[in-house]
């Protein structure tokens, strides 16, 4: 009797084995599944975020050169205005000089915002990236922490 009970034992030990072996190769396959939805959706959050760099990276560059054909005009102007007049006092010199001190502070207030708004979508356009980025991995990281907790509890 106790060979059978032996025998039966056995047989139920291999069998919970088996359940265990086959539990486990479906977590490593949907483990493995679930990793590759991740790395493909990351390609494209990728791609997507190196489209928006792109995108941003012409908009500095045109920033820049907007700013320097602005202040070469300005200094044209300047040049022209300076070579056309004849400065016979100092007043109209004073006037001149204070003339040209507003145009280069509102030309740096205005370059200044510009700068601040390019700024703040490249800061937006990261921001979501991050945001989308978090959206995919929070939830895979939930589901592997369940399907561990799930697990270790089948071997206690």
């Amino acid at each position: 009797m106790s060979e059978e009970n032996n025998f039966k034992d056995s047989e139920k030990e291999k069998q919970d084995q088996n359940l265990i072996v086959k539990g486990w190769k479906n977590f490593i396959d949907g483990t493995k599944d679930g990793f590759d939805k991740f790395k493909a959706s990351l390609e494209k959050q990728t791609k997507k975020g190196e489209e928006v760099w792109e995108e941003n990276k012409e908009k500095v560059d045109g920033f820049f050169n907007k700013i320097k054909q602005d202040w070469d005009g300005k200094i044209k102007q300047w040049n022209t205005e300076m070579e056309q007049m004849n400065l016979e006092t100092k007043e109209q010199w004073e006037n001149r000089k204070s003339k040209i001190q507003q145009d280069i502070k509102s030309w740096q207030d205005n370059t200044k915002k510009e700068w601040n708004d390019g700024v703040k979508a490249i800061r937006k356009g990261f921001f979501r990236a991050y945001l989308w980025a978090l959206i995919i991995i929070l939830p895979m990281v939930i589901i592997i922490i369940v399907i561990l907790a799930l697990v270790s509890g089948l071997f206690r």
